[in-house]
């Protein structure tokens, strides 16, 4: 059976878009991301837990099948579910950064992999809208009532929608910044439609939670009943 990997195409930087000195600055710092991830993820409780590892790896591959749903032209310009909120929220934000790199790593090996751009794609896809969805989370626990539909729409559906934002419009900097594409393309292909592709990150990431802490809040690790529901 073939694998159509056109889709992965628009999603991706290649590195021939980028300078090299780029490249290997931004492979340098996501690997110490990566690293202070694998070193803060709660493996413990992960290999203890025969459900987390099948909810772990079933959020890998489905989030891999999702990326294949992605509009786009260009190298670099396509749109699609970054899955990253949802991760952030249901297994932390090590295990987060680690369970994407799985995702990208992946894909990568199913078309002509281009390593040398691993990093700068992993900062922009994986890095930056897991520290949003993060931020998010920490301030409105913070600031905010602990309250269900907080948790809900502002954890999670708000923050998926900036979350994308902020990591399509870092990539449309980026590529405007080195001159990759005139900047009129940069508009006509991403920027204008960025508010259409917030919304269904966000929707779908909110609904999924919605779920998930109604019938298996044993998934969401952000997710508390106490502080939520039952305190109130």
């Amino acid at each position: 059976m073939n694998f159509d990997i056109s889709w992965l195409m628009g999603l991706h930087i290649p590195s021939g878009l980028l300078p090299q000195g780029l490249l290997w600055a931004s492979n340098t710092v996501f690997l110490l991301f990566l690293l202070l991830a694998i070193r803060h993820a709660p493996w413990k409780e992960l290999f203890n837990k025969q459900e987390r590892q099948h909810v772990f790896l079933g959020a890998v591959v489905i989030l891999l099948t999702i990326w294949g749903i992605k509009a786009g032209i260009s190298p670099g310009l396509g749109f699609h579910h970054l899955g990253a909120t949802m991760f952030t929220l249901m297994f932390g934000w090590p295990l987060a950064i680690v369970g994407l790199t799985i995702t990208m790593v992946v894909s990568l090996l199913l078309q002509a992999p281009d390593w040398a751009s691993l990093g700068i794609n992993g900062l922009l896809s994986i890095v930056i809208p897991i520290i949003v969805s993060y931020s998010i989370l920490k301030l409105t626990q913070k600031w905010l009532p602990d309250n269900f539909f907080v948790y809900i729409f502002v954890c999670a559906f708000f923050a998926a929608g900036i979350a994308i934002a902020i990591s399509r419009i870092s990539v449309i900097t980026l590529l405007s910044v080195i001159h990759a594409y005139p900047d009129d393309q940069l508009i006509e292909e991403s920027l204008q439609y960025l508010p259409l592709f917030m919304f269904p990150e966000a929707f779908i990431t909110g609904m999924l939670i919605t779920i998930f802490v109604v019938y298996r809040p044993e998934w969401v690790s952000t997710f508390d009943d106490e502080r939520y529901i039952r305190g109130k």
